[in-house]
């Protein structure tokens, strides 16, 4: 009877536990997917800093030499007008 009493225990258990067992494995396969999402978007991340690093350095160029032609400019005007 001692055996009897202890299998149907252990079978209410395995029927009770297995449902949790269920939830248990979909919330580590949910935790798996945040892991890999979480990666790929500070991958994402880094990238798009990077490509947004370039283009402000070469509008700050863009500027700096368009700044730089028309101190050019400037200077040769007034150095013809010095010269006169």
């Amino acid at each position: 009877m001692d055996t009897n009493l202890k299998e149907l225990l252990r079978s209410v258990l395995r029927e009770e536990l297995a449902p949790i067992n269920q939830r248990l494995d979909k919330i580590e396969s949910d935790v798996q997917e945040l892991k890999a999402g979480q990666a790929e978007l500070q991958k994402n991340i880094v990238e798009n800093l990077g490509n947004f690093t370039e283009k402000i350095a070469h509008q700050v160029e863009d500027r700096t030499g368009a700044l730089n032609k028309r101190v050019f400019e400037v200077e040769t005007v007034i150095q013809r007008l010095t010269n006169q």
